[in-house]
């Protein structure tokens, strides 16, 4: 008989106190799972990979990740503990075909609703400046639901770069989503200052460091998106000082029209979005 669960399908391989350290929550990119091992329980990772893929038998290929988010291009590595022995997978969310490496690129579908509540936004005809585009999630939903845009998809990874360039042209976005590789504070200024209608800042650590290049390419009553990590003690707080502070020394007058938490992120650790109007 089929395991309800993966605790279920694990009964009587890990003891009552095996069990109590499993991470139960994963996520699924594509038919790839990727899940937390802890320490404790490496010794049984592939008997735990082996038993998710007997409850969820869309999944081809299990993944643990493998230490933190690090590097120029921010990626957290993965490793193959059970299945089909590769991190390449089609995604597909909101209408939208993803393919990506998830071990070279940095994706989370946990940010689908958020990609959604943005493109609803969009409007006819606006200028959009995607400072951080990985593969194209959230140019290509907006593309969806709104094709009458410029995106400008500016990526510094190569690899996400090749990726985002697929992704577009399978999903006959071409027309509205222009892929630019390189370091956005070297391309944005010369294309698209004072044209932005919309930014988006989704580099949760480190977009606020973007600021300034955000509200140089703003015109009047452009919207950005900024995403934080927040301790939960204070969420909103040090996001807001450093948004009055960027408005401060451009000679600009903002608006925080949004603040929300978009998800749990980590113990006491949420990432939050302020929607931010430049006046």
């Amino acid at each position: 008989m089929k395991p309800r669960n993966l605790k279920d399908a694990l009964k009587d391989i890990l003891t009552e106190e095996e069990k109590k350290k499993l991470v139960s929550s994963f996520d699924i990119i594509g038919d790839i799972a990727v899940m937390d091992i802890p320490d404790e329980l490496v010794g049984k990772e592939k008997e735990i990979g082996n038993a998710l893929l007997q409850v969820h038998k869309s999944i081809k290929t299990v993944c643990k990740r493998s230490g933190i988010h690090e590097g120029a291009y921010r990626v957290r590595h993965v490793e193959v503990i059970a299945g089909n022995n590769r991190t390449e997978t089609v995604h597909k969310e909101s209408g939208v075909t993803l393919k990506l490496d998830i071990d070279n690129v940095y994706f989370t579908p946990r940010l689908s609703h958020e990609r959604e509540r943005v493109a609803e936004q969009v409007k006819p005809g606006e200028t959009i400046g995607a400072f951080f585009a990985g593969v194209g999630p959230f140019p290509l939903v907006i593309a969806k639901k709104q094709p009458n845009v410029r995106i400008y998809a500016i990526e510094l990874n190569p690899t996400a770069f090749e990726y985002m360039k697929y992704n577009i042209n399978v999903n006959g976005a071409g027309g509205c989503v222009y892929a630019l590789c390189g370091d956005v504070k070297e391309i944005a200024p010369p294309l698209l200052r004072g044209k932005c209608d919309r930014i988006l800042l989704t580099l949760p650590k480190g977009g606020e460091d973007f600021l300034d290049l955000a509200m140089e390419c703003a015109k009047k009553d452009c919207i950005i998106h900024l995403y934080q990590f927040a301790s939960e003690k204070d969420l909103f707080s040090a996001a807001v000082k450093k948004v009055e502070e960027a408005a401060k020394r451009n000679k600009r007058k903002i608006e925080i029209v949004n603040r929300h938490i978009v998800r749990p992120y980590a113990p006491r650790v949420s990432q939050i979005v302020l929607d931010i109007k430049v006046k």
